[in-house]
């Protein structure tokens, strides 16, 4: 992975098919202040400037591994929204956090289009594009690949966006051209990025998506049914 998300954002990009995987860490909560409405509406930045939805005191933090190329991501996404945002979300009981962790090339224009914009649109994106998967997730043919190798990293990462159909999806999200040129442009953010999903898999010990931490414990559950009891446990 290391050898893939290097040639993705600096330059040699070897061919490759998309690999589907079945199978972080929060500083201590302070105690959780009453909300003074739904904190599932509150969105705010932690200090490694992922986004963090619901209140930041909360005393559960559960840090989310998401690929927007792993279909496991989609079904924990499907099957979590709902009671995970309008339960102990809400309720001021627990904050999560979205740590993007890329698998392959693809993964790489489908975050920063994710964070495209400013931070209001990231749960739309985000979740529109989860929930779109099974309409742009294929393995891209091999002449799409050698183009992209020859590519520098800001029409690399349009032309694998335009070819996966992701391009698209953002247009249908209101979004113009010149937008979404600018964000898969951003070369600085896909490092970082880069660097988060290697310090996720080398220091937390990450192996696939998704993962989870519980107040800075790496789980070893990767789905929604099998998460859901343990942060009830915690949130007790």
């Amino acid at each position: 992975m290391t050898k893939l998300l290097a040639a993705a954002i600096a330059g040699t990009l070897a061919a490759t098919a998309l690999v589907v995987a079945a199978p972080g860490i929060a500083a201590p909560a302070a105690k959780a202040k009453p909300a003074k409405g739904a904190w599932d509406a509150k969105l705010t930045r932690t200090p490694a400037g992922n986004h963090l939805f619901g209140n930041p005191a909360a005393k559960v933090r559960l840090v989310e591994f998401i690929s927007y190329t792993c279909p496991h991501c989609a079904h924990y996404a499907h099957d979590s929204q709902g009671p995970l945002f309008t339960g102990p979300v809400r309720q001021g009981k627990v904050a999560v956090e979205v740590r993007p962790f890329f698998r392959n090339v693809v993964d790489v224009p489908a975050t920063l289009l994710a964070q495209c914009g400013p931070d209001a649109k990231f749960s739309g994106n985000h979740h529109a594009i989860l929930a779109a998967q099974s309409s742009w997730l294929k393995n891209p043919p091999e002449e799409a690949q050698k183009r992209w190798a020859t590519l520098e990293f800001a029409p690399r990462m349009k032309a694998v966006a335009q070819d996966m159909g992701l391009y698209q999806l953002m247009l249908g999200r209101g979004y113009t051209p010149a937008q979404l040129d600018q964000c898969l442009s951003n070369r600085a953010l896909a490092q970082k990025l880069a660097d988060q999903t290697q310090e996720a898999s080398t220091k937390i010990g990450v192996q696939g998506t998704p993962s989870f931490l519980i107040n800075g414990k790496l789980q070893e559950v990767y789905d929604w049914q099998s998460l859901q009891p343990l942060l009830a446990a915690a949130a007790r």
